[in-house]
């Protein structure tokens, strides 16, 4: 019956409910893929959130999210963790709605629906991004992300906020590990001039 096999499915080692739970969701188990969405919804909020910085637009974007890999669930084909599956869509979906707020109003990333500026100058976890940041900081930072693509933007929000590796953000983003990288690269060395144009830059490499 519906919503018996969610439960039958804690049972099992956390990777082998995973399992259990995609394929009773893939055969039409509205309660396993609730259970899906409890287990992922945070990490999926936290991604689009750390984008947008706007609480009704991520409440909406994650429900489409979701609504997405439910309509999509039988393309998923296990070659990559459930999670990393989600924040692909997660992912997509989020620059798909930036680039749509830019078309609409020319917003820019200080403005209620996309700054990250805010966070990621006064972010104190460790990386070549944080090491660079100070109170005194905050307006150059602001200005250097403001000129970072989505795509870079977002590989700057996975690699620093969210602790993915290298590799993961590859799988998410669907590119190279040297992409990545060279995003990382790049964002960094934007910062790092940004600061220098005030006076302000670190010593020392930044990337």
């Amino acid at each position: 019956m519906p919503g018996q096999t969610s439960e039958s499915a804690r049972t099992l080692p956390i990777e082998d409910q995973e399992r259990a739970l995609i394929r009773q969701a893939r055969e039409g188990d509205a309660a396993s893929f609730g259970e899906l969405v409890r287990r992922h919804e945070r990490s999926v909020y936290s991604v689009v959130y750390r984008m947008m910085r706007s609480r009704d637009e991520t409440d909406d974007l994650v429900q489409d999210v979701f609504v997405s890999a439910w309509r999509s669930l039988g393309s998923f084909r296990g070659d990559a963790h459930f999670g990393t599956w989600l924040h692909r869509i997660a992912v997509n979906a989020a620059l798909k709605r930036i680039q749509a707020l830019k078309r609409r109003q020319g917003v820019s990333l200080d403005d209620p629906g996309t700054a990250i500026g805010e966070q990621v100058s006064s972010d104190s976890g460790e990386g070549p991004l944080a090491s660079v940041l100070s109170a005194e900081q905050r307006e150059a930072v602001r200005k250097s992300l403001d000129a970072l693509s989505g795509n870079h933007r977002m590989t700057v929000v996975l690699y620093y906020f969210e602790q993915y590796s290298c590799d993961e953000i590859a799988r998410v983003m669907q590119c190279s590990v040297g992409t990545v990288w060279s995003r990382l690269h790049y964002a960094c060395k934007k910062l790092k001039s940004e600061l220098s144009e005030q006076g302000a830059a670190p010593e020392g490499p930044t990337a």
